[in-house]
């Protein structure tokens, strides 16, 4: 029996991110979407477009929640406006279908010339292929983008609600679990830097390392989010100061593995990489653990302070970075 959990279980690092919540989520807000507007006169008719904007709006934090949801608004307004000044003037036929989304995307792209919104171009697509018909039987741009929109509206309503009840119970140990993930993967990217570095082969290596910046980026973003709503609920102020120093110091560790990557030889000292790695496994304890005391920290933080680092070098770099994120809690 635990060989077969063992197979089917989610990893260690979709656990730190809540992914099991995230999952139960999802199924708790497709029900109750369900539930309430399957047989609505107006909404029941456009399940898709309140279902799937509703999984788009599930965030850990309900502040994100509500802008994701503001944003697939702003964006179906948008690609349903265009298409249906398109289709009432012109009709629906090849050349109106593809300038719709076209159209779409450009001015998407007169907003933000990185970014095209998939919901607007749903929508530009929705709004050719879903047309509604009024009390006459006729073709109707504003009862389609009604209902796309109240659909969507209703979505993002159950999602939003859902995001607010999961943060309130649950976002004390997500935040800590997220935190733990982070200093984990450092940890496991030392040790594969110290036992691959003699083989040079860390192209691998170098591709998840990169990944970590987004991570890293995205916990930052969310202490700012919850710590709108919960001032002095958790630390967040350290949260936030070792997370910048953690992310100085994935930056100096992917310096070292693209030296090495280009050179015979590493530009660090393994044995003191390994001293970092015991300083990140205090830091590691600490957050997992709410009552711990800080003199193992303290006592690991003494002995990497003292350690012999040539001034100016990748290592000195990465010292330093070490020593301030452990810092930040002493």
């Amino acid at each position: 029996m635990g060989f077969i959990w063992n197979k089917i279980k989610l990893g260690r690092q979709a656990t730190l991110f809540d992914s099991y919540l995230y999952v139960l989520k999802g199924f708790l807000s497709i029900l109750t979407g369900y539930i309430l507007f399957h047989t609505n006169a107006i909404i029941g008719k456009d399940m898709i477009s309140l279902l799937f904007g509703m999984m788009l709006t599930l965030e850990p934090v309900n502040i994100i929640g509500i802008k994701s949801g503001l944003d697939q608004i702003k964006a179906s307004i948008l690609g349903g406006v265009v298409t249906a000044l398109l289709v009432s003037l012109f009709g629906v036929n090849a050349i109106t279908v593809p300038l719709g989304v076209a159209l779409t995307m450009y001015i998407s792209l007169k907003f933000n010339w990185r970014f095209v919104s998939p919901v607007a171009i749903f929508t530009a697509i929705y709004m050719t292929q879903y047309i509604q018909l009024n009390a006459l039987g006729e073709p109707s741009m504003l009862i389609t983008l009604r209902l796309r929109l109240l659909a969507l509206g209703a979505g993002i309503a159950v999602a939003i609600f859902y995001n607010f009840l999961f943060s309130k119970f649950f976002y004390h140990s997500m935040l800590k679990k997220r935190i733990v993930y982070i200093v984990e993967s450092l940890i496991t990217y030392l040790s594969i830097y110290i036992e691959q570095e003699e083989k040079g082969d860390l192209k691998e290596l170098k591709k998840d390392i990169t990944g970590l910046f987004a991570d890293i980026d995205l916990v930052i973003g969310q202490i700012g989010d919850i710590k709108k709503f919960d001032a002095d609920g958790l630390p967040f102020d350290q949260y936030k100061c070792a997370l910048m120093e953690l992310r100085d110091l994935t930056h100096y560790l992917l310096d070292v593995i693209m030296f090495r990557i280009k050179h015979d030889k590493g530009a660090a000292d393994l044995v003191k990489l390994k001293q970092f790695s015991e300083l990140l496994l205090e830091i590691q304890y600490l957050v997992e653990h709410k009552n711990s005391d800080k003199d193992r920290l303290n006592e690991v933080y003494q002995r990497n302070l003292s350690l012999d680092i040539q001034a100016e070098s990748y290592l000195s770099a990465m010292h330093q970075s070490a020593l301030g994120a452990a810092k930040c809690f002493l």
